[in-house]
């Protein structure tokens, strides 16, 4: 029966291994899409960036246009009323005449200086769409290398996992139908399911085993559930061989 209990407990441990391995493998599988999200953000939003400076330089330059059209207009106009000045024969149409012209050259005085500003928005979105082009060139490149490294660590986290689950199969057939159930069953809330009892403590929850339990254990004969963490627990064979001699002693 020892014989037996050590055999199924080598094979335990092994599929354990895999689990653990195949456990690593998700885990970093999960984590991909957020590490690849990342850096297509980082890419993102410098993109973002330049489609807001793009778009606020259109804009810009849409609005001097229709400034410089606008002050084209009104000068022509304050030129021929000022033309007009001396044809004009009454006191009254001639102040009129006067305080409109100022009044257009004013507005003339008021747009010039909002083109003024924005031209000088220009010159300045165009130097940050520069910045940003040759930042936007680095990210995009970074990004894309970095989408194709993860996409190829994902094609070999995939291989390695089949490669590993491959050999479950066989291994479970070789344990206790009981074990193999208890042991998938634990393995539903702890990666390990499967730990060692060290002087009398569970190396999962850290906490003592019972001395009878404890004692039934150093028998070797089957496995058994923490009473706390409910893991599968053993006694390693030294200690087990230790612990029984230690029995027969007394």
């Amino acid at each position: 029966m020892k014989t037996e209990f050590n055999a199924q407990l080598a094979r335990l441990k092994e599929l354990q291994d895999i689990d653990l391995r195949l456990h690593e493998i998700n885990i970093k599988l999960e984590l991909l899409p957020e590490r690849i999200a990342a850096h297509e953000a980082a890419y993102n939003q410098v993109k973002t960036e330049m489609d807001a400076a793009k778009h606020e330089l259109a804009e810009a330059e849409k609005s001097r246009r229709h400034e410089e059209l606008e002050l084209a207009s009104t000068t022509e106009h304050a030129k021929l009323r000022e033309a007009k000045l001396y044809a004009i024969k009454t006191t009254k149409e001639y102040q009129a005449a006067l305080k409109e012209i100022a009044e257009t050259k004013k507005i003339n005085k008021e747009r010039e200086d909002r083109i003024l500003g924005l031209m000088e928005q220009i010159e300045n979105l165009g130097k940050k769409i520069t910045q940003l082009d040759g930042e936007l060139a680095d990210k995009e490149s970074a990004y894309r290398k970095e989408d194709e490294a993860l996409k190829a660590e994902e094609a070999e986290l995939t291989k390695s996992m089949d490669d590993i689950e491959s050999r479950r199969p066989k291994l479970v057939s070789e344990i206790d139908v009981k074990v193999v159930r208890n042991y998938d069953y634990v393995r539903q809330r702890y990666p390990d399911a499967l730990v060692h009892v060290e002087k009398g403590v569970c190396q999962g929850c850290s906490m003592n085993i019972p001395p009878q339990l404890y004692n039934e254990m150093l028998r070797s004969i089957e496995f058994k559930n923490c009473p706390s963490c409910r893991r599968l627990i053993y006694v390693n064979s030294e200690d087990a061989a230790n612990g029984r001699n230690a029995q027969e002693d007394k």
